[in-house]
């Protein structure tokens, strides 16, 4: 199926809306896919924030991937911000 907006029923056809079903049906029988797996993300948030954080990590490790943040001002962060 090729990806596209769902606006209304109108655009698309019955086949179209079937499949979309059964990939919800899908989703919802087994919402964790390793869709991330053997795959890194680093995340860099310039406004910390630790509800925001803990979704992206959690997110991130439950569809198979590892998470690493990066913390602007900390650890080596500091050498690059002196002028």
């Amino acid at each position: 199926m090729m990806y596209k907006n769902f606006i209304n029923t109108e655009d698309w056809s019955k086949s179209e809306i079937e499949g979309l079903i059964d990939v919800a049906k899908q989703l919802k029988d087994s919402p964790f896919h390793q869709n991330f797996k053997n795959k890194s993300f680093a995340l860099l948030f310039l406004n910390p924030s630790m509800r925001t954080r803990t979704s992206f990590e959690l997110g991130i490790q439950q569809l198979g991937g590892t998470a690493i943040v990066l913390q602007p001002g900390k650890d080596a962060w500091g050498i690059e911000f002196e002028e």
